[in-house]
């Protein structure tokens, strides 16, 4: 439902866009000329995961030491699903001209966001009838981002110009829990964590539309994670998981 609205509102704001660009006067018309300039980002994500299931390690039965249980409980692991949320990021744009049609973009960014692992088991009890379970675990992340792109500038059309951009982010989690102790927390035992650093391929299209005293772009990226990202232990919930990685889907606008 969320993908809907977003393409619904991409095609409303689009079309505006188009007619905005029909005017016969042109605005900032030396911008694109200067050799860099900057401004700032404000967007909507969506994180999730891409996940690799090991098939040797669904339909095995797990001890309750392995997934939180009380004694004598055993957990029959039937899978683990990802679940994606939403999220915004804010970031300044800086934005180095190379040729007629090409920029380079720097867009240091924080994003804030959240995923989910559902994981659907059958709990067994030696003397009770087996329950089906199905327990999610929440993953927050607050991401500092660096990516670096190459920007490829279509024609512009009196008020408008097509882009299209390419290129790599470096991305620190700050609020991973890899390097935090939680074995000695009863309650924090099971937390699923990911590792602190991650490297991104991303791939991404927008306008930009030339007001008279800035420019507005609106842009849509994905963004997919070229690291296996689970730190793994003896539990349940990453014992399945044979390879976890990130993918963000992100809606901006950015002012320059």
């Amino acid at each position: 439902m969320n993908r809907i609205k977003v393409i619904v509102f991409l095609a409303i704001f689009i079309n505006a866009g188009t007619a905005f660009a029909q005017r016969g006067l042109q605005n900032l018309q030396e911008l694109d000329y200067e050799p860099y300039h900057f401004g700032f980002l404000l967007g909507y994500n969506q994180m999730g995961f891409s996940i690799r299931q090991d098939k040797d390690s669904l339909n095995h039965t797990y001890s309750a030491n392995q997934f939180g249980g009380q004694k004598g409980q055993t957990a029959l692991l039937k899978s683990a699903e990802p679940n994606s949320a939403t999220g915004f990021t804010i970031g300044i744009v800086g934005n180095l001209r190379l040729a007629e049609h090409f920029d380079l973009r720097f867009i240091p960014s924080l994003s804030f966001g959240e995923r989910d692992l559902t994981y659907n088991y059958i709990l067994q009890e030696p003397s009770t009838k087996n329950d089906t379970v199905s327990l999610t675990k929440s993953i927050k992340s607050t991401l500092l981002e660096f990516p670096l792109d190459l920007k490829y500038k279509g024609k512009r059309i009196n008020n408008a110009r097509p882009y299209i951009l390419g290129g790599i982010k470096y991305v620190l989690d700050l609020s991973s829990d890899a390097k935090k102790n939680t074995s000695s927390q009863p309650d924090d035992q099971f937390t699923v964590k990911l590792r602190q650093t991650d490297l991104y391929g991303e791939l991404g299209a927008g306008f930009d539309f030339y007001f008279e005293w800035f420019k507005m772009g609106l842009e849509a990226k994905m963004s997919y994670g070229l690291r296996d990202i689970l730190v793994r232990d003896n539990s349940m919930f990453t014992g399945a998981i044979n390879r976890l990685n990130s993918k963000i889907f992100q809606l901006s606008l950015t002012f320059e």
